[in-house]
C-alpha cells in the first residue's frame, strides 16, 4: 500500500468509540471528477516489460491508520471443532516473488491480488504484474505496473507506486488494472492520480484503454468492485499526515468500456469511517434492476455498517449515497487490537494483523430467491490465537441481516489476512495466512457447502507450508489477499497470497492455488428448440417466446446478435423477452446464454421484417454558425425511438424524437454551405433530405501569447494561451504536442504540456469547427537533467547521498523524517555529472526520506522521486 506521501511512526492507528448511525451519516456532497487524460495503448505484448531496479533501497511501506472500535466484545461465535475436510487443492503454482525470473522484491508487504478469466490468471503485487495461462505458464511480465502506461505521459507513466488491484469483468470480458501515482504529486497544485487501464478485449496482453483521475486527497488503500452500472472503488483519504475520511467512488463503466472520456462520482465520508469495501458481482446473475452498489465497513465491536451507492451518470443530481445501516453481529475484538502481534516460528518478530478493517473482497451473488454478500476480518478469540471472522449477509437491498457467521479458530494458531467468496451453488470459501510461535507462516483455506450446519466451516486445507519466517525489522505482511471465482464454471476458487521459503526480509513469495467443492458440478448445456413468432418488425418491440431445455435463472438471449430486453425465464424451458431494432434481414440466429457461460443456438431462425424507412422532408433553421450550438428541428415520417440525425456527418446532441420530428443541437463543423441532413433509425435504415444545411463561418481564433514561455522537455508545465474566439472544446498544441487537462474560455486555454525535445516551437489553437491559428509568440522546451543511480551511505549521525546526471548540474538534497522533508542541504553550485552531498545532524536508528535536486546551466530543475535510508 502507500509509497511515500504519508508516514505514520510506529504504524499509528487511531482508536475511538464510534457514534451511532444518526451522527455517522455525516458526509460531503457529491463530487464529479472528469478523467484528466484518456487514450488507448499499443498491444501490451509489444511493450517491453519494465523491470524493478534491484539497486534501489528496499522499502517497508508504512500502514496509515483510521478510526476503529476502541474496545472489543466477547466473541460468542467461535467455531472450535471441525468435521469434514475442505476440498483438496486442484492445482497450484508460484506467482510473482523472490526468485521469479525478471523480478526483484523491492517492497513489503506484497499487496497480492489476482483475477481469473476464461483463459488467463492475472496477478498484481507491489509494484508489478504478470499474465499467466491457467496452468501457470507465464505469458507476460513480470513488469512494473506503469508499463501499462508507457507513452501515456504524466505521473501514471513516470510513477510506479503500487496499492494495485486487478479485476476481471465477466459481463464484458475485460480486464481492469489500477494503481495510484503519488510520488510526484502533492495533492495541490499537482494532484494525486488513480491510474486505470481497461483491456479493449478479453486478451490481457492486448491493448488497453487508459485513464487518470485526479484527487487532492491522497487516496490510500483503493479497492475495486464490479457492478453492472459502474466500477466502484473505496479509498482511505489523507491530507498530509492526517486521516481525512473514506471516499466511495463510481467510475462510468459504460464510457470506459469504449475508451471515451469518463467521469467518476464520489461521496466523501466523515472522519468516523475507514476501510470500506465495495461489493463486486460474481457470476452472471445480475442484481435486481436499479439495485445500488453496497459498501461495508466495521462499525463497532458488535456491528457492521452498510451504505448504498446509487449512481446516475446522465444526471448526477440523482446520485445518492445512503447509510450507514447498522448490521448487528456477534461481538468481537480486533486481532492485535488492529496492530501487530502475530507470532512466527524461530523469531521474536511479530507481524501486522490489519484487523482494523474488513478484508478484500465483499463478494455479491444473486441466487434468484435471495441475495448474499460474504466478507471477513481478523479477530482475537477469547481462548487465544487469531481467528477468521466471516459473514454471509442477506437482503442487502432491503433490511440487511447476518444469515450466518462464525469465528474460525479450531486451535490457538493465528489465522488472518483472509479473503472470501461464494460459488454459484452457494458454497463459501475463505483463504488466509496461518502462523504460530512454532509454525512458519503458511497459506490455508477452508469453506462450507449449503448442507453444512449454519455458521460452520470445514477442516482447513494447507495450500502451501511456509519454510521461513519474516525476520527482525520487517512486520508488514500481506496487506490483502484475493479469493476469486472462475467465470467459466463459476465453481472453481482461485486464491493467492504470500508465503516464505526461507527466513529473511524482502524475500517473499506468492502462491496461486485452485480448488472446487464436489457439489458444484457442471450444469447441462441449454438447448433451444423454437421461437414464436418467427418474425417481427426491424424496429423491434416484438414480444417473443423462446423454448428449449436447461435454461438457468438469469439466462439471456440474442436474435441476430441483438439482446432481448425484459427477459423472464420460466422454469427451465421458456424464455420471454422483447426484440430490439435490427437491420431488415432473414436467417437471424436465436441464441440463449446461461449464466455459467454455456450457450446454445436454435436450428430455427428469426426474420426482421423491414419497417417503413424514414423519410426526411425539411430542417429548420436551414443554417447556423460553424461553432455549433444551433437548435434545429428535422421533420419527416417513420422516425423510430432512438433514431439519430447527422448534419454534414456530425451527430446532433440532446435529441428528442417523435415519429415525425427530431430536435437537437448542432455540433461544430468546418464552414460549408451545403451539408446533407440524414436520419438513421435503430434498424439501420436511413433517409436523406433533399434540403441541405449551411454551417456559416464563425469567427476564426486568434492567438496572442503563451505564459510561461518555457518549460522542461519532460512536460508537465501548466501554460495559459491567450487570444480571441476560442470555442468550447478547442484544443491547443505546443510544438505539435497536445496540451492535456485543458480548460477553455473564449479568450484563454489552460493546460499541461507534454514531453518534447529541446527547442523553440510554435503554439497553435484549433477550434472544433477546424479553424485554427498560430501565435506569433513561441515556446521553448528546456532540457532537464536525467537523474540516476541514487545511492545512500548512512552512518549514525551523517549520511552521504550520491547520484549521477546525464549533463553537468548542481547538487542539493531535501530530507527529513517524513515525505514532507523540511530540511534542505546547502546548494553546491558546481556543475558536475557525479554528485555527492553529505547530510549532518541526523538522529541514530531513524528512517529518513530524501529527494535529490539538480539544475543544469540553463537553470532547468530536475527532482528525483522519494527515497529512504535508516541511520545506524
Amino acid at each position: 500500500m502507500f509509497k511515500a506521501a504519508t508516514v505514520f511512526a510506529c504504524a499509528l492507528t487511531l482508536t475511538l468509540a464510534l457514534p451511532g448511525p444518526a451522527v455517522a451519516k455525516d458526509q460531503d456532497g457529491l463530487t464529479v471528477i472528469a478523467s484528466s487524460k484518456n487514450d488507448v495503448s499499443p498491444r501490451l505484448a509489444t511493450i517491453p516489460p519494465k523491470p524493478e531496479d534491484a539497486g534501489q533501497p528496499k522499502k517497508e511501506r508504512p500502514q496509515p491508520g483510521f478510526p476503529h472500535p476502541a474496545a472489543g466484545a466477547p466473541d460468542t461465535a467461535v467455531q472450535t471443532t471441525v468435521s469434514s475436510a475442505a476440498p483438496v487443492t486442484s492445482s497450484s503454482f508460484d506467482g510473482i516473488g523472490q526468485g521469479f525470473a525478471g523480478f526483484t522484491v523491492q517492497y513489503a508487504p506484497p499487496d497480492t491480488n489476482g483475477a481469473v478469466g476464461p483463459n488467463n490468471f492475472v496477478q498484481t503485487v507491489n509494484v508489478s504484474f504478470a499474465v499467466f495461462t491457467k496452468t501457470g505458464s507465464l505469458l507476460y511480465g513480470p513488469a512494473k505496473i506503469n508499463t501499462l502506461f508507457t507513452g501515456f505521459g504524466g505521473l501514471c507513466e513516470t510513477d510506479n507506486d503500487g496499492d494495485p488491484s486487478v479485476v476481471y469483468d465477466q459481463l464484458a470480458d475485460r480486464w481492469l488494472i489500477t494503481q495510484f501515482a503519488v510520488s510526484g504529486a502533492n495533492g495541490s497544485p499537482v494532484p494525486y492520480l488513480e491510474c486505470i487501464a481497461i483491456s479493449t478485449s478479453g486478451d490481457p496482453t492486448g491493448s488497453y484503454y487508459r485513464y487518470s483521475f485526479p484527487r487532492t486527497y491522497f487516496p490510500d488503500y483503493p479497492k475495486l468492485g464490479l457492478w453492472p452500472d459502474a466500477y466502484y472503488m473505496s479509498t482511505n483519504d489523507f491530507s498530509g499526515n492526517s486521516f481525512a475520511g473514506a471516499t466511495t467512488w463510481a467510475f462510468d463503466r459504460t464510457k470506459m468500456l469504449t475508451g471515451a472520456p469518463a467521469t467518476a462520482q464520489l461521496f466523501h465520508l466523515s472522519l468516523l469511517y475507514g476501510g470500506l469495501l465495495p461489493a463486486t458481482l460474481d457470476g452472471r446473475a445480475m442484481p435486481p434492476a436499479g439495485a445500488p452498489n453496497y459498501f461495508v465497513a466495521l462499525n463497532d465491536s458488535s456491528s457492521l455498517a452498510l451504505w448504498k451507492f446509487h449512481v446516475d451518470f446522465a444526471n448526477s443530481a440523482n446520485s445518492t449515497l445512503t447509510g450507514p445501516t447498522t448490521i448487528p453481529v456477534a461481538g468481537y475484538t480486533e486481532l492485535c487490537n488492529g496492530g501487530t502481534c502475530v507470532p512466527q516460528a524461530g523469531t521474536t518478530q511479530q507481524l501486522d494483523s490489519l484487523a482494523d478493517r474488513v478484508m478484500y473482497r465483499l463478494a455479491y451473488r444473486n441466487f434468484g430467491d435471495h441475495e448474499s454478500l460474504v466478507v471477513n476480518h481478523s479477530v482475537a478469540p477469547t481462548a487465544g490465537g487469531g481467528g477468521a471472522r466471516w459473514y454471509e449477509i442477506r437482503s442487502p437491498g432491503g433490511t440487511p441481516t447476518v444469515y450466518q457467521q462464525s469465528t474460525y479458530a479450531p486451535d490457538t494458531r493465528y489465522r488472518w489476512m483472509g479473503s472470501a467468496a461464494m460459488d454459484r451453488v452457494g458454497d463459501i470459501a475463505v483463504g488466509y495466512s496461518v502462523s504460530s510461535a512454532t509454525m512458519n507462516p503458511a497459506i490455508a483455506y477452508t469453506g462450507r457447502t449449503p448442507t453444512d450446519p449454519l455458521g460452520t466451516l470445514e477442516a482447513e486445507t494447507i495450500l502451501i507450508s511456509g519454510t521461513g519466517s519474516q525476520l527482525s525489522g520487517l512486520k508488514r505482511w500481506g496487506d490483502y489477499s484475493s479469493m476469486a471465482i472462475d467465470p467459466v464454471d463459476d465453481c472453481t476458487f482461485w486464491y493467492t497470497t504470500e508465503y516464505l521459503t526461507a527466513s529473511g526480509t524482502f524475500n517473499w513469495h506468492t502462491r496461486v492455488g485452485t480448488f472446487k467443492f464436489a457439489n458444484c458440478t457442471n450444469l447441462p448445456p441449454p438447448t433451444v428448440t423454437g421461437i414464436a413468432p418467427p418474425n417481427g418488425s426491424s424496429a423491434g418491440g416484438t414480444s417473443v417466446i423462446i423454448t428449449g431445455t436447461a435454461f438457468q435463472s438469469g439466462a439471456t438471449a440474442t436474435i441476430g446478435g441483438v439482446a432481448l430486453t425484459g427477459v423472464i425465464v420460466t422454469g427451465d424451458t421458456t424464455l420471454t423477452g422483447t426484440t430490439g431494432a435490427h437491420a431488415p434481414s432473414t436467417g437471424n440466429a436465436v441464441v440463449v446464454f446461461n449464466p455459467d457461460s454455456q450457450s446454445a443456438t436454435c436450428t430455427c431462425t428469426y426474420t426482421y421484417d423491414p419497417a417503413p424507412a424514414p423519410v426526411v422532408t425539411s430542417i429548420s433553421p436551414p443554417n447556423g454558425p460553424s461553432a455549433g450550438g444551433t437548435v434545429v428541428t428535422i421533420t419527416g415520417t417513420d422516425f423510430q425511438p432512438g433514431a439519430n440525425a447527422t448534419i454534414g456527418g456530425v451527430t446532433l446532441s440532446s435529441t428528442t424524437v417523435t415519429t415525425t420530428a427530431i430536435s437537437g443541437t448542432t455540433g461544430p463543423h468546418t464552414p460549408n454551405a451545403t451539408n446533407s441532413v440524414v436520419v438513421t433509425n435503430p434498424d439501420t435504415q436511413s433517409g436523406t433530405c433533399t434540403c441541405t444545411y449551411s454551417y456559416d463561418a464563425s469567427p476564426a481564433p486568434t492567438v496572442s501569447s503563451v505564459s510561461p514561455t518555457s518549460g522542461p522537455t519532460t512536460g508537465g508545465t501548466t501554460v495559459t494561451i491567450s487570444g480571441t474566439s476560442f470555442q468550447a472544446g478547442a484544443s491547443a498544441t505546443v510544438g505539435g504536442v497536445a496540451l492535456t487537462g485543458v480548460t477553455v474560455t473564449s479568450t484563454t486555454i489552460s493546460g499541461t504540456t507534454g514531453a518534447h525535445p529541446a527547442g523553440v516551437v510554435s503554439v497553435v489553437v484549433t477550434n472544433p469547427d477546424t479553424q485554427s491559428a498560430s501565435c506569433t509568440c513561441t515556446y521553448s522546451y528546456m532540457a532537464v537533467p536525467v537523474i540516476s543511480n541514487v545511492r545512500t551511505s548512512p552512518n549514525p549521525t551523517t549520511a552521504t547521498v550520491t547520484w549521477t546526471t546525464d549533463v553537468p548540474a548542481d547538487s542539493q538534497v531535501q530530507y527529513g523524517t517524513t515525505a514532507a522533508y523540511g530540511r534542505t542541504s546547502a546548494l553546491n553550485s558546481t556543475l558536475v555529472t557525479s554528485h555527492s552531498v553529505k547530510l549532518s545532524g541526523l538522529t541514530r536508528l531513524t528512517i529518513y526520506h530524501y529527494q535529490v535536486l539538480s539544475r543544469n546551466a540553463a537553470g532547468t530543475l530536475a527532482v528525483s522521486g522519494d527515497y529512504t535510508f535508516t541511520t545506524k
